[in-house]
């Protein structure tokens, strides 16, 4: 099985569909595997360029060298945020028993996850009538790992006047535990963790167990609900 690679098209022997990520031998990107992939197409052959001096007619001279790149030339600056076009490592899957279900893709990078709003969107926008659930809640980090895998990270922190505090009001829980998040908290989630901001709970669930949102939703709604961890 071959596949392209996502960030330089090189293109990429699999051994077996069984690996979930293929690190790209040319530009070092791990590349998720998803059984069933077509084949990329074949990259057409490109002429190589004619010197002006090789040209019929054309009379030979020499070609200045670009000058070197000025020292003083601003860098651009690097987005922190996910770009959309950006290949999809996981996904949430809203599954809760007051809420529509809803599948948001994860992508590398911090996205900050909360309640539907114009006035306050968020990267991770939830539909939904929670009024415990912010909107801006909290934060999931999506990492590369040493393995060629991808971690995912969740906090509830935001940076006021350079010290952490609490960036929800009412609290975020995982699996369940009484115990909310706490500005210094950073949590390791694992495919299938539930998150609840708010009374509003969703399920993780990434590239180890699901190759697409759509396997995603299915599996996730035949889970049970997780218990709600009542908001004193």
């Amino acid at each position: 099985m071959e596949i392209a690679c996502r960030k330089c098209g090189a293109v990429l022997s699999v051994a077996s569909t069984a690996i979930p990520i293929v690190k790209c031998t040319n530009c070092g990107y791990p590349n998720p595997v998803i059984a069933g992939a077509q084949p990329p197409p074949a990259r057409p052959q490109m002429p190589a360029p004619v010197a002006p001096s090789q040209q019929m007619g054309a009379p030979s001279q020499p070609i200045a060298a670009p000058p070197p790149p000025s020292m003083s030339q601003p860098q651009r600056p690097v987005a922190s945020r996910p770009q959309a076009s950006a290949p999809e490592l996981g996904w949430l899957v809203v599954h809760d028993e007051n809420a529509d279900q809803q599948t948001h893709p994860l992508r590398i990078g911090k996205q900050v996850i909360g309640r539907k709003s114009v006035s306050r969107p968020c990267d991770i926008m939830i539909e939904t009538d929670d009024p415990y659930m912010g909107r801006n809640h909290c934060i999931l980090e999506v990492k590369p790992s040493r393995t060629g895998s991808y971690e995912f990270f969740l906090s509830d922190v935001k940076m006021t006047n350079g010290m952490p505090e609490q960036m929800s009001t009412n609290g975020t829980f995982v699996n369940a535990q009484p115990a909310p998040l706490r500005p210094k908290d950073m949590v390791y989630l694992k495919d299938g963790d539930t998150i609840q901001m708010g009374k509003t709970k969703v399920v993780i669930k990434t590239l180890i167990t699901v190759a697409s949102a759509q396997d995603a939703s299915r599996i996730v709604q035949d889970m049970d609900y997780a218990p709600t961890v009542i908001i004193k």
